[in-house]
């Protein structure tokens, strides 16, 4: 699959259905609490993406980029399992960016179900990559037709020199002195955030690793929804909606951050941000990384963690 990506994107490019947004990148230098090297993409006036609000999206008209009659012949790449498409994300700074929408409609804000964990995972097999998922209007969402994404490590690697990104390089390394039965919280994380470590053979068909995915990610909104975790004074939303979060998801580990805003200082943050990758529009935006680094960017949209 990897392969026909590639073959995807340069045919995408050279007939525009593909819109790649220039932006220069850096490595930061080590944060001073954790050692990470950060990478910080840099554009001016780049097209902002089309945000969704949590209450008028949902009711409001809307051309879904990934209904049958809108989806776009140059970005389609395959079908799988006969209940997602993998197709390009049209506007990336990353090569190797695909988006992993429900055929049929789904909301964005529904749980991931089984079919979507078997989908992930043999997309993430194929494409030696990782996957994520933007759940909720402060997560960063932007289209409410229910989709996953998927970034190859071939593609960030190229900026980084790890085989991982550098905030999921930094978690692999400090779970492995974790068990892996129970949802762990790492302490050198400034933010709330639930972690489970995942081991399942290479050789498991992907019916039967989506069972064990599914249990873990039971388990892991368990933890998600438990109310504590919210206190009052934290104004917490009152809506029908579930607690808005990002989730990362690798061979090793899945990764999730309840949050609480959307963007700080005019910074928008998915779940991009918690792989260690930001991207700024202006001089100003990229001040903040110089001024105050960026865990204090992740710290001001998630909530504390639980010694707070």
């Amino acid at each position: 699959m990897r392969k026909a990506v590639l073959e995807a994107s340069q045919r995408a490019t050279q007939s525009g259905a593909l819109k790649k947004i220039t932006a220069g990148v850096e490595l930061l230098p080590p944060a001073a609490d954790s050692g990470v090297r950060f990478l910080l993409f840099e554009a001016q006036g780049a097209p902002p993406k089309p945000l969704a609000t949590a209450e008028e999206a949902p009711k409001a008209p809307f051309r879904d980029p990934f209904a049958r009659e809108h989806l776009e012949r140059e970005l389609f790449i395959t079908q799988l399992h006969g209940t997602h498409n993998v197709v390009l994300n049209k506007f990336n700074v990353v090569d190797e960016h695909v988006v992993l929408p429900t055929i049929e409609y789904e909301e964005q804000e529904a749980p991931l179900s089984r079919a979507d964990l078997r989908a992930m995972w043999t997309a993430m097999r194929a494409l030696d990559a990782f996957a994520f998922f933007n759940c909720g209007y402060e997560s960063g969402a932007s289209q409410p037709h229910k989709h996953m994404q998927l970034m190859s490590y071939p593609s960030l690697k190229a900026f980084t020199g790890l085989d991982m990104p550098p905030l999921l390089h930094f978690i692999a390394e400090r779970l492995r002195n974790h068990p892996m039965s129970s949802v762990v919280q790492l302490p050198e994380l400034p933010f709330l955030h639930f972690l489970h470590r995942i081991e399942i053979d290479p050789k498991t068909e992907s019916e039967d690793a989506a069972d064990q995915l599914l249990s873990i990610y039971d388990a892991v909104l368990q933890q998600l929804n438990a109310r504590e975790h919210y206190p009052d004074k934290l104004n917490r939303r009152a809506s029908p909606l579930p607690v808005a979060y990002n989730l990362l998801l690798t061979q090793a580990f899945v990764f999730v951050i309840p949050r609480r805003h959307q963007r700080f200082e005019g910074i928008e943050v998915n779940s991009i941000g918690f792989i260690g990758s930001f991207f700024v529009r202006d001089a100003a935006q990229r001040a903040f990384f110089e001024a105050q680094g960026p865990m204090a960017l992740l710290r001001q949209v998630s909530f504390p963690p639980p010694s707070c």
